[in-house]
């Protein structure tokens, strides 16, 4: 097993390199550029053109779908507040983590990892998500969120050098070389050249600041499906080149129409019977002109909604996503809810490595907290006012209190529960001020 930074470089590299291919792959399908259908070599830009009309980002749109509903809202540290809670709280706000989380969950659904680092800069804690483009982890077995060895590896073309950092064992080792191409990025390329930046080390207390959230059996939300996708666009291309074909009716001359004209030449019927706006035939005696009748595409329609269909199906994504036919609330409700049970079980998983990286942070500021770290989530149910009300005041009379209904059924974050007990607090003392002076005035 290696032990230094020096010894997992190439081993770490050589694994970026490795995944790359497939990466790549999938965040083309994610950003809706999926491979042509039907593509071959050699052909004219033109028919590339049209065949891109055929593609649709169905993978994009299923990701954006999903990440929807895994929403990171705020942090809690323990139940009480504390030191630690409002550290928790300024490490949130100052590092936008509702915005580089949802960079990692959207990564994680959409390439199937992503990846959190924390470092500090002037003593302050930075969480950053780091695309899988240029980090790569050995995880820990016991806890795959978790690493034993990390690399990142990146390129500054300013400088003509490409960095990397390995972390291993308590010491993080920067290192260096030249370009091994002109231009371009580190990505597919991350193996060999390195050297170890002198006095580039240091050492890091505690667990490995690098943190992963890979999704369900490490694939994208959309990875086991690429076929469907293919198909999908495939039946698309199909029906485009049937419809551009029949834009231009095919006719046919029936009779005998072979002549000479004044001159002796033989007649060039294309010519003369030319199609144009407003063109008049003058036509043989006997002779006739028939137009080829269509293809019915209706059916070619129909076989791509059932496709969609089997999509939302095998991705457990409420059918409307892909198809917004009107649907019964019923209806609607009950094809969400195999979306909802997914989004659950991601938030579940994605939220160990981002407490993780909270509690990496606070260590940073020298609070070694042993308080439970907890990262609230919207309800990925998306529940309407009215049901929330209808729920709190059910809540109230259970005998919950203001607070827990604020943060369990309203969802609110600390910071706004706060700022709507002060609200309240000052609605009834102008309230008791009121009753106070229009007692005064009816004793007078």
């Amino acid at each position: 097993m290696p032990t230094t930074p020096e010894e997992w470089l190439p081993l770490l590299t050589k694994k970026l390199d490795e995944r790359q291919p497939r990466i790549a792959e999938l965040r083309r399908y994610a950003k809706g550029d999926a491979p042509l259908p039907e593509m071959g070599r050699n052909l004219k830009a033109s028919w590339e053109a049209f065949q891109r009309k055929a593609r649709t980002d169905m993978a994009g749109t299923l990701c954006e779908s999903m990440a929807g509903r895994i929403i990171p809202r705020a942090v809690t540290v323990g139940a009480q507040e504390n030191t630690e809670v409002l550290a928790a709280r300024r490490v949130w706000r100052n590092n936008r983590l509702d915005v580089v989380f949802d960079e990692a969950i959207y990564n994680a659904i959409s390439v199937s990892v992503g990846y959190l680092i924390v470092g500090s800069r002037n003593g302050a804690p930075i969480i950053t998500s780091e695309e899988p483009e240029m980090v790569i982890t050995e995880p820990d077995p016991a806890q795959p969120w978790r690493a034993l060895a990390a690399l990142k590896a990146w390129r500054v073309e300013r400088d003509g050098r490409d960095f990397a950092i390995v972390w291993a064992n308590g010491v993080k080792q920067l290192f260096t070389r030249d370009w091994k191409r002109p231009t371009g990025g580190i990505r597919g390329e991350a193996s060999d050249g390195w050297e170890a930046v002198e006095g580039g080390a240091e050492s890091y207390v505690g667990e490995m600041p690098v943190f992963v959230l890979d999704n369900i059996h490490n694939m994208a939300e959309f990875e086991p499906h690429i076929d469907v996708i293919d198909r999908i666009n495939l039946g698309k291309l199909q029906r485009l080149v049937i419809t551009a074909m029949q834009a231009y009716k095919q006719r046919m001359i029936s009779g005998a129409v072979a002549g000479k004209n004044e001159d002796g030449d033989d007649i060039d019927y294309s010519r003369t019977f030319e199609a144009a706006p407003g063109a008049i035939w003058e036509l043989p005696e006997g002779v006739s002109v028939e137009e080829l009748g269509g293809e019915d595409i209706r059916p070619l329609i129909d076989a791509e909604k059932a496709d969609l269909r089997d999509f939302a199906m095998v991705t457990r994504t409420p059918i409307d996503v892909f198809i917004p036919d009107n649907q019964s609330a019923a209806g609607a409700q009950n094809t969400q809810k195999g979306e909802i049970q997914k989004a659950k079980k991601r938030i579940a998983r994605f939220g160990a490595p981002m407490e993780a990286a909270i509690l990496a942070s606070l260590r940073i500021l020298g609070l070694d907290t042993e308080e439970t770290v907890h990262i609230q989530f919207e309800n990925p149910e998306h529940v309407g006012l009215g049901e929330k009300m209808s729920a709190a005041a059910q809540a109230r009379t259970a005998g919950k209190s203001l607070r827990w209904i604020d943060k369990h059924i309203m969802g609110m974050t600390p910071d706004e529960i706060a700022t709507e007990e002060a609200d309240l607090a000052e609605e009834q003392l102008s309230s008791a001020i009121l009753i106070g002076a229009a007692s005064g005035d009816a004793n007078a």
